[in-house]
């Protein structure tokens, strides 16, 4: 059996893992890379030839797992693609607003367009939690909550190859447990070889009392100084906690109501598809839902929906809230408001997604008294302040925990990915002290022999 590691490894975007056996090739996720360089390596011609590829398994449905998935089928891919439903409906969303992306921008021709999508989404197969599933005599799957956004996957794969059977984990991104929507992440019993996430290295999170205290003190400060409170979110998941927790300070009257404003249609269309499927969220969403009838409105709650509402929310007087993509500041309507909020000491930005080297998230993160948005230079005279406690990513005491109880076999590898490259390689070398595996963090590129 062979691996080759197609996107994030010693990065954080572009997943994609390529799997051989003498009788089937698949992919785990097939993600877009979203780095500064992301244009050119995602017009790049795959690094395996699609028409050879049996199927995939589909993780979750970030960008940066899903993204590729119509370019895959565009060069000829035809196989199943393997998800949870809840899977399958959000990454139509986010594969769709891609497509868009693609044909508005002058500089590069598209990668794939909206005829691709409705092919791709011929191709997938619902997979259900914790069901054992053969795919064919060699390789069986069963799938568990990975509790880092609605519908996201740990796919545990056994794969049959001359009567020797090895069982290979593919943890995906694991969430950061206990989130009020999302269930917690589950643990799975044994493997071979462990695929594991590194986005924050060996960070430890704030605890969520600490994020929910933060919002609630830029809240004030925001109504004091009668200002704006800006908050860049990704549309799927981080928006959704969000609206959830502004729901829970200002209807527990912890904070007098102020206007709010979701300014992104994708988020908006991404809140429906979580409201299809409550029957996924955890107990905290469960207990509040028969009591309100939509966890995600409040008094004050408004959400783009049409042409123009950007424009009338925006002659409402201050002090406000306004929530808008893209969660690091490298597109989406998020631009508008920084470009026009950025100069007003009175203003206020609050990051709780993790930034991207280089990316405008994180030079605001970081403190830069001047960033440059589109072809403008702007002054930063808000104020800027972050929280990790929000995040929907492991931490590394959570990563450890999470590879620590995986016992029956203890895998003779684990397989560092996902991280920027300095992350993996701290991941790598305390998970080897202190969970006493064997850690490897894997070169693009690369074929590894199992």
């Amino acid at each position: 059996m062979k691996i080759t590691f197609c996107g994030a490894c010693r990065e954080v975007t572009g997943s994609c893992i390529l799997v051989e056996t003498k009788n089937t090739k698949f992919l785990v996720d097939c993600g877009l890379f979203q780095d500064d360089n992301s244009k050119i390596k995602n017009s790049y011609s795959f690094p395996f030839n699609p028409l050879e590829i049996d199927f995939v398994l589909l993780t979750h449905a970030h960008t940066d797992h899903c993204g590729r998935l119509p370019k895959l089928y565009k060069e000829g891919f035809r196989g199943n693609i393997y998800a949870t439903s809840a899977t399958i409906d959000l990454a139509e969303q986010m594969m769709i607003d891609s497509a868009k992306v693609f044909l508005t921008d002058q500089d590069i021709s598209p990668i794939y367009f909206p005829s691709d999508i409705e092919g791709t989404m011929t191709c997938f197969s619902v997979v259900p939690y914790g069901q054992n599933f053969s795919i064919n005599k060699e390789v069986r799957i069963k799938l568990s909550d990975a509790g880092h956004i609605l519908g996201s996957a740990i796919f545990e794969v056994w794969i049959k190859e001359d009567e020797l059977e090895k069982k290979l984990v593919f943890s995906g991104d694991l969430g950061n447990p206990p989130a009020p929507i999302v269930k917690d992440t589950e643990f799975v019993d044994g493997a071979d070889f462990v695929f594991i996430e590194s986005t924050y290295g060996i960070k430890t999170h704030e605890d969520r009392s600490v994020g929910r205290a933060k919002l609630k003190e830029e809240i004030l400060e925001t109504i004091k100084n009668r200002g704006i409170l800006l908050i860049p979110v990704f549309a799927l998941e981080r928006t959704q906690e969000i609206i959830f927790e502004l729901k829970n300070i200002f209807e527990n009257r912890k904070v007098r109501n102020v206007p709010v404003f979701l300014d992104s249609p994708l988020a908006v269309r991404v809140t429906e598809i979580y409201k299809k499927y409550s029957g996924l969220f955890d107990d905290e969403a469960k207990r509040i839902a028969p009591k309100k009838s939509d966890l995600f409105s409040f008094d004050g709650f408004k959400m783009t929906r049409k042409k123009g509402d950007s424009l009338s929310f925006g002659k409402l007087p201050e002090p406000k809230i306004v929530l808008a993509g893209s969660g690091m500041c490298n597109g989406g309507r998020i631009l508008d408001h920084l470009k026009n909020d950025l100069p007003n000491a009175k203003n206020r930005v609050l990051i709780i997604s993790f930034q991207v080297e280089n990316s405008l998230g994180r030079h605001l993160a970081d403190g830069d008294k001047e960033v440059v948005i589109g072809e403008k230079k702007v002054k930063v005279r808000a104020s800027v302040s972050k929280t990790e406690a929000f995040s929907s990513h492991a931490d590394f005491p959570r990563i450890l925990k999470w590879i620590q109880k995986i016992k029956n076999p203890r895998p003779k590898n684990v397989f560092v990915i996902h991280g920027d490259e300095d992350y993996s390689v701290e991941s790598a070398e305390l998970l080897n002290r202190e969970a006493g595996v064997e850690t490897i963090v894997p070169e693009y590129g690369k074929t590894y022999d199992l």
